[in-house]
C-alpha cells in the first residue's frame, strides 16, 4: 500500500490549562515533546509527525481534509502543511475510483525529500485514506481528555469527535 498511518502510542502529559481553548494550542500542552511520533508511511518511506508540534499545527488542516471527502463525492484540495519538521505541500483529488495525492516534498524529519520526490504520487481509495487517521485522531481525543480538556472548554473539539465518529474503520496497521 502506498500510504498508511503507525499512529503510534503516544503519552500525554496530563496538564490542563484553562485558558486554553484553541485545538492547536491544546495538543501542544498535552502531548510532551519526548513522546512516539506518528509515522506516515508513504510508499515505504517513513516520515515522522510529532503530535507535540506536528500534529498540533496541522489538526485544522487534517479535519479540513476529512470533512471535506465525507461530504463531497469528488473534488479537489490543496493543503500546504505549516511544519518545519512535515513542511510539503499535497493536492488531493478524488471521484468515486479513487484519491490520488501529488505532492511538493521540502522538508522532512530525517532528510528524506529527495526519495520522497522520486517516489511520485499516491493512489489509494478515500476511504482507505480516512481509515488511515482514525486511529491518530483517537490519540488526540484520548490525550485530550486525560488531561481534562472537553468540547465546553475546547469547541472545535467536537468538529474533532465528530470525523472520528464518520470514519468506519482503522487503517490497515490496525485491523
Amino acid at each position: 500500500m502506498d500510504f498508511r498511518i503507525q499512529a503510534g502510542c503516544p503519552q500525554f502529559t496530563g496538564e490542563y490549562d484553562e485558558d486554553i481553548s484553541s485545538l492547536s494550542d491544546a495538543l501542544e500542552i498535552v502531548f510532551p515533546l519526548w513522546t512516539e511520533d506518528a509515522i506516515i508511511m508513504w510508499k515505504n518511506i517513513c516520515i515522522p509527525i510529532g503530535y507535540k508540534y506536528d500534529i498540533s499545527l496541522m489538526i485544522e488542516d487534517i479535519l479540513n481534509i476529512l470533512e471535506t471527502l465525507r461530504i463531497n463525492l469528488s473534488g479537489k484540495i490543496s493543503v500546504h502543511w505549516p511544519t518545519n519538521t512535515f513542511a510539503c505541500k499535497w493536492d488531493i483529488t478524488w471521484d468515486s475510483n479513487g484519491l490520488t495525492i501529488h505532492s511538493e516534498w521540502e522538508c522532512v524529519v530525517g532528510k528524506t525529500e529527495d526519495l520522497l520526490k522520486q517516489s511520485g504520487h499516491v493512489v489509494i481509495t478515500k476511504e482507505i485514506f480516512q481509515s488511515e487517521w482514525k486511529r491518530v485522531l483517537r490519540n488526540i481525543i484520548e490525550g485530550l481528555t486525560k488531561s481534562g480538556f472537553n468540547t465546553t472548554s475546547v469547541p472545535k473539539m467536537a468538529r474533532l469527535i465528530a470525523e472520528f465518529n464518520a470514519i468506519k474503520n482503522e487503517g490497515i496497521l490496525y485491523n
